[in-house]
């Protein structure tokens, strides 16, 4: 695969997933920020969070095993049975989860969450988890597939159903915070009507263990990656709730939500690229993660740069004035999580070469760190301690990452890539010095504009100007 091709190919995918970012996390959220009193938006943010501690145990990992596992399968035509079994082992999952809820369901929430009561909370969080299962071995099965069209003719349809939900539950039936999570419901049952189609007559409710067991294999290590990552990136949330108010939770939400389009973009690219990667023959790997690392590290730069320099008109564009206070947070927080984003190129590096447990425990050093800043910083600065905790966190897990990717293959372009996020902390800097000097908002504009031109210029000339190194001898 040339690199135009792939260049083409993990913007289409890419796109597609930014397209279902850009709505649920950005488009709409002026319509959250307004409809909402900031009170229940802090609760909206609380309930996300555990939402995505029931999405960790429920899925156990399976999406992304599946992604490494497919292709074994497809080469002898058994994937349709394949992925039979790994749906089949969900809804038992599925069966059991809820009959621990059932028994002890409202304890663990009020552990988790003492700011937002079970009840309706408790329901939604997991119809939204187990919905969200279905989307996205959907999605999942179209990108390994190759399937495009249809994989963006999907997340788009999926985000306009979310923004017609939520329209109609905020606006005209004044339905609040349930409204809004009936509409995260609906936008996931979408793409999860696509499985029917995607199975036709093949599906059958049956589990074959040698299917499973070859999943768990890459499954497990991965979900205790993934709770790792909860710790590292939403712990602060959970600590906050024990020292600030409601509505300042809200305003470090705002943040972390605008800031995790970072990650959530760099996700989508990087997983647009594994397929081609982990579907390579090995003479043809190496060269092929190198050359997704240079495009994706610069279509994060692109991303994040935006972000930074018009982070304030952001923030005035999505919330009222009483969250203007998240500023600075946000940008604190773009700067970890441009580079947390890149640790998606050398988590491929070791999915590839089989080593799983050693993302894992990078990802688990990243917690402690994540969990260890923020019960240090949280309880003296607050919301500029959790920002503090996590973007500390995000450096030191991807400078981890990196160092052992590169032992497993020399190409990759580890200095172009801290290149890349020593600039966005200098334009971080910028943002905050600016903001504070009173310029017209013409000059704002001007120096923004100038300076995305130099910064995007250069970056860009460095990245397609170098060839890829050759890989090394083993």
């Amino acid at each position: 695969m040339d690199t135009r091709r792939l260049l083409s190919t993990t913007l289409l995918y890419g796109i597609a997933d930014v397209i279902v970012l850009a709505v649920g996390g950005f488009l709409l959220l002026p319509l959250y920020t307004h409809t909402l009193s900031q009170s229940e938006f802090g609760l909206y943010v609380v309930v996300r969070a555990n939402t995505d501690i029931l999405t960790y145990v429920l899925y156990l990992g399976l999406p992304s095993a599946v992604a490494r596992v497919y292709f074994d399968y497809r080469k002898t035509n058994e994937h349709v049975q394949y992925l039979s079994s790994v749906l089949t082992f969900f809804l038992l999952n599925l069966l059991v989860f809820c009959g621990v809820l059932l028994l002890w369901g409202t304890r663990l929430w009020t552990l988790l969450a003492p700011a937002a009561p079970a009840d309706p909370y408790l329901a939604f969080s997991l119809s939204i988890a187990a919905v969200g299962f279905l989307s996205a071995i959907a999605s999942l099965w179209l990108r390994l597939e190759g399937r495009a069209t249809i994989f963006a003719g999907l997340q788009v349809g999926a985000s306009l159903v979310l923004a017609a939900v939520a329209v109609i539950n905020l606006t005209v039936l004044g339905k609040g915070l349930p409204g809004l999570l009936f509409a995260l419901v609906a936008s996931s049952a979408a793409p999860a009507l696509a499985l029917a189609w995607l199975f036709g007559r093949k599906f059958r409710l049956l589990i074959r263990w040698s299917h499973i067991s070859a999943s768990l294999r890459y499954a497990i290590p991965i979900v205790v990656g993934y709770l790792a990552y909860f710790i590292l990136n939403r712990i602060s949330t959970l600590i906050l709730q024990r020292h600030v108010a409601i509505n300042e939770i809200a305003v470090f939400g705002l943040a972390q939500q605008l800031a995790m389009i970072v990650t959530i973009a760099g996700t989508a690219f990087g997983k647009a690229s594994q397929p081609a990667v982990f579907g390579a023959e090995p003479f043809q790997a190496e060269e092929l993660m190198a050359r997704s690392a240079r495009i994706m590290t610069l279509l994060m730069f692109c991303v994040t740069t935006g972000l930074i320099l018009f982070a304030s008109d952001l923030f005035t564009l999505v919330a009222p004035a009483s969250y203007s206070a998240g500023y600075e947070i946000l940008l604190i927080l773009l700067v970890g999580n441009f580079a947390f984003s890149l640790t998606f190129i050398s988590d491929t590096v070791l999915l590839y070469h089989r080593r799983p447990k050693t993302s894992v425990s990078v990802s688990l050093v990243g917690a402690i760190i994540s969990a260890s800043l923020g019960l240090w910083l949280i309880p003296q600065f607050k919301l500029y301690g959790a920002a503090w905790a996590i973007a500390g966190a995000f450096l030191a897990t991807t400078l981890l990452s990196h160092l052992i990717a590169r032992r497993a293959t020399r190409v990759l372009p580890v200095g172009q890539m801290w290149l890349a996020t020593g600039t966005i902390c200098a334009l971080a800097a910028f943002g905050a010095w600016q903001q504070h000097q009173g310029f017209t908002a013409m000059t704002s504009l001007s120096l923004k504009v100038g300076i995305a031109i130099s910064v995007f210029g250069a970056i860009s000339s460095i990245y397609f100007r170098r060839r890829p190194a050759k890989p090394c001898s083993p």
